[in-house]
């Protein structure tokens, strides 16, 4: 490992947790310099444009959702328990940046944008979407959801599910809000199980 890629790896790591706290727009090259007590051309030097942070950034982000929430995962029993972990590794992922989920804040912000950022975040969530499909797909095959399981109905519930939990925690401040969590975790289970 150079010292040239820690630096750069530094750099997307603060500006993931900028943008996840300020948007991914509203990073600037000139506000991450600053950040990191690096100057203006130092920094642009090792992405070119804003378009080219904001990108990597993003990159940077799926690595560590990929990282943090899928692959452990993916150690987890087929069928609920792999559900179940998929579920709270997504939502600790999101709580741990102060803004919150820089997929679902910078989707929103770009969703009437199109773009290359725009493609990137779409794409980025329909891998996501996918591999909420074969979660779904691998629970019917350990036994757990029924064998007429829609998967892609699957994936969409659960998707809604924790978005639902992530602007509820973001917007009210409510201490019933785990137990909220897993009543209605437990209603998903309950609708696609055996």
């Amino acid at each position: 490992m150079t010292k040239e890629n820690d630096t750069k790896r530094a750099i997307l790591q603060k500006g993931l947790e900028m943008a996840s706290h300020l948007s991914l727009e509203a990073l600037t090259i000139g506000l991450l310099a600053k950040e990191m007590n690096i100057s203006k051309s130092g920094l642009f030097a090792h992405f070119k444009s804003k378009e080219n942070l904001q990108l990597e950034i993003l990159d940077y982000a799926a690595q560590h959702f990929t990282r943090e929430v899928i692959l452990p995962v993916l150690k987890a029993e087929r069928g609920i328990p792999r559900i179940r972990a998929i579920v709270e590794n997504w939502i600790k992922w999101g709580s741990k940046f102060k803004g919150g989920c820089i997929f679902v804040t910078a989707t929103t912000e770009f969703n009437d944008r199109p773009g290359n950022i725009q493609n990137k975040l779409f794409d980025q969530q329909k891998q996501w979407v996918r591999v909420l499909r074969r979660i779904g797909e691998s629970a019917i095959k350990a036994g757990d959801i029924k064998l007429e399981s829609d998967c892609e109905q699957f994936a969409y519930d659960l998707y809604s599910l924790v978005l639902g939990h992530y602007y509820y925690s973001q917007l009210i401040e409510d201490p019933k809000i785990e137990q909220y969590k897993e009543k209605s975790l437990n209603q998903f289970l309950k609708t696609y199980s055996n």
